[in-house]
């Protein structure tokens, strides 16, 4: 991973310095919240795979753009995902992102809210100065399918999909397809013909499906690596896989028990419930931290992990006919997502 690794951290500088630049231009009511935001971390994977895209296909349609109008375009999709994650952190109640104070914490709730809203809204005003209408239909087509899944992932909480398809149906819409649009984006400004974008689309919706499934494993990780208390998916009710995977190891009254306290609806009352030592979802603390023992002793996040594999392979399909360092970097890509530890 040494090529993808050092592109990687060498556009770290790149990419800032073009969020900085947006953050200037967005009302000073809310490019506090946002440049605190964009510091809290992350490897900017989606602006990184836009890139990569669009120098593998620059030289093999022989078309150039100014380099700064590609880190223009490849910052919209961070935008939209960073702003996915103030609304996230707001409706979870969380108190860490990436080891840092949540945004809401520390500026309020109603200011991230429209925060979040002005980013999404300055995201679509970066992405229309192009005056391309297939870039405009991508990212809103993504917008449009991340509420989409958020909705669907709000509206499974507390239950037990009734099959994987529900499972997969809300991390293609709430991570997958911006890392599908990423790619696209990247493809788009390269002036691919249809066949290459195609590739780059089927080659981002398959590695995001890879790496929400991966960050569903990492959820069992400790705090100090994750920069956030382990075991948070199953605190917010959300049936992952390795919560599944230990669902069907229980039998009788015992899964019984589990069943009655995962769909428990969350109190509003949050802090009342910390008191009493109950979490949000009816179980104690005690029970969540022996459940997450028995989650993580039983290596349910490793066998989600694997679970990950088919998606890889498919995105690795996509890139199979391309050579070349920008190819290897995306074949490397592949790998980062399957191994990531954080």
């Amino acid at each position: 991973m040494k090529e993808f690794t050092a592109f990687l951290l060498g556009e770290q500088e790149n990419i800032s310095k073009a969020l900085q630049t947006v953050t200037e231009k967005m009302p000073r009511s809310v490019q506090e919240i946002a440049r605190y935001a964009f510091l809290s971390g992350g490897k900017r994977l989606r602006p990184v795979l836009t890139l990569l895209w669009y120098k593998l296909l620059e030289n093999r349609n022989k078309i150039t753009h100014p380099v700064l109008s590609v880190y223009d375009a490849s910052i919209v999709l961070e935008m939209f995902h960073v702003a996915s994650l103030l609304h996230d952190d707001v409706l979870d109640n969380a108190e860490l992102r990436r080891g840092k104070t949540s945004s809401h914490i520390k500026f309020g709730i109603r200011p991230c809210l429209l925060a979040g809203d002005a980013l999404l809204a300055m995201g679509n005003k970066q992405m229309a100065e192009f005056q391309n209408v297939r870039l405009m239909n991508i990212i809103s087509d993504a917008l449009l399918r991340t509420a989409n899944g958020e909705i669907d992932e709000i509206a499974l909480a507390g239950k037990i999909p009734a099959s994987p398809a529900e499972y997969l149906d809300v991390i293609e819409g709430k991570t997958a397809w911006i890392i599908r649009s990423a790619c696209e984006v990247g493809a788009v400004m390269a002036g691919a013909g249809e066949e290459d974008t195609a590739k780059a689309r089927n080659f981002g919706l398959n590695l995001g499906m890879a790496f929400q499934i991966v960050d569903d494993a990492l959820d069992f990780s400790p705090e100090e690596i994750i920069g956030k208390p382990a075991g948070g998916d199953l605190r917010e009710r959300k049936c992952t896989p390795p919560v599944y995977m230990y669902l069907e190891t229980l039998h009788g009254q015992e899964k019984e028990d589990f069943i009655k306290k995962f769909n428990v609806i969350p109190s509003p009352i949050f802090e009342a419930n910390q008191k009493q030592g109950m979490d949000n979802t009816g179980f104690s603390h005690e029970e969540l931290k022996a459940i997450n023992q028995k989650i993580i002793d039983a290596k349910f996040p490793e066998k989600t992990r694997e679970l990950a594999q088919s998606y890889l392979d498919k995105a690795r399909e996509n890139i199979a006919n391309f050579t070349g360092s920008y190819a290897n970097m995306l074949l490397e890509a592949i790998t980062y997502v399957k191994e990531r530890k954080k």
